[in-house]
């Protein structure tokens, strides 16, 4: 059974978020609307917050004084939306668990920049970290969402491009086939708290614009999963995205990657990120620190 906070967090996301949605600027609107809210996101004590550019990318780097590796984190919001100061909480706790230094890019969104900007800008972000000297086998990529989603896919992309891989990457509730066939898309569009089938359908068309789902940069479950880093893949079971998760965990163990899939029941989508918020988020979050520490060398 979730905690209460978790309960609560529900309560609230289900009022603020879920809506059926007349038109894809509607949508739009709407979910950037709520990312715009001032919602408590407290730098943790201990760790700096400044703004930086990385091959032409606003980022947002938050740091301990003395960081002894990277990590590479690319947040959610449906590829139309995310502010980074809501990932403060958690991008600090994992600076602070990991003596780390956590870059978060401001890639660009759809529809003014549809696909494909975002894996764009990530796969530059993450390839200069390496011309500038950021060892690989001290760098983690992580990301939530539609970030889940530009985590795979800037794994793929820099894998063929014969780029170093980092050490690890952790994708959270990841969005990773954007062509609608996953069934949980539909079973879970009532259970899920924040996302919905009609909602999930209109950002995917915002961000591909006429594009083909089919494309593994954008739906990195149809690309190959071979000689990619060790994967840790978190999802809630009641989530729209519950069998994206599943399906890259079954098809990446099947061509060789070591997965390590935390699922759980009675939580909202990408909870680990929401450590501000919820009790088991903060369980969570230590997780994936000791995943990736116990993977960098």
């Amino acid at each position: 059974m979730a905690s209460a906070s978790a309960a609560a967090a529900k309560v609230a996301f289900r009022a603020m978020l879920k809506r059926d949605f007349s038109s894809e600027e509607a949508a739009v609107t709407h979910f950037r609307r709520i990312l715009d809210l001032p919602f408590p996101a407290p730098t943790p004590f201990g760790v700096s917050t400044e703004k930086i550019s990385i091959a032409g990318v606003p980022c947002e780097r938050l740091s301990v004084r003395r960081p002894e590796m990277t990590i590479l984190h690319l947040h959610g919001g449906a590829f139309i939306g995310g502010k980074l100061r809501t990932y403060r909480p958690f991008a600090g706790g994992l600076a602070k668990l990991l003596n780390a230094e956590v870059i978060l890019p401001d890639y660009r969104l759809a529809p003014e920049h549809p696909f494909p900007a975002a894996p764009e800008d990530c796969l530059a972000v993450y390839q200069t970290l390496l011309e500038c000297g950021v060892n690989p086998a001290k760098l983690a990529i992580t990301g939530d969402s539609a970030g889940g989603n530009l985590t795979l896919v800037t794994l793929q992309t820099a894998r063929d491009m014969d780029i170093a891989l980092p050490c690890c990457a952790v994708a959270i509730s990841p969005g990773a086939d954007v062509s609608g066939r996953l069934p949980s898309w539909r079973e879970n569009d009532r259970s899920d708290a924040m996302l919905s089938l009609g909602a999930i359908q209109i950002m995917a068309n915002v961000y591909l614009q006429g594009h083909s789902g089919d494309d593994p940069r954008a739906s990195p479950l149809q690309g190959d999963f071979t000689g990619l880093p060790p994967l840790l893949l978190t999802v809630s079971d009641e989530e729209c995205l519950r069998d994206d998760a599943y399906a890259v965990a079954a098809k990446a163990r099947a061509q060789g990657v070591r997965v390590e899939l935390l699922s759980r029941p009675d939580l909202p989508h990408a909870w680990p990120v929401l450590n501000a918020l919820i009790s088991e988020s903060r369980t969570d979050l230590r997780r994936i620190a000791d995943f990736i520490g116990g993977l960098a060398v």
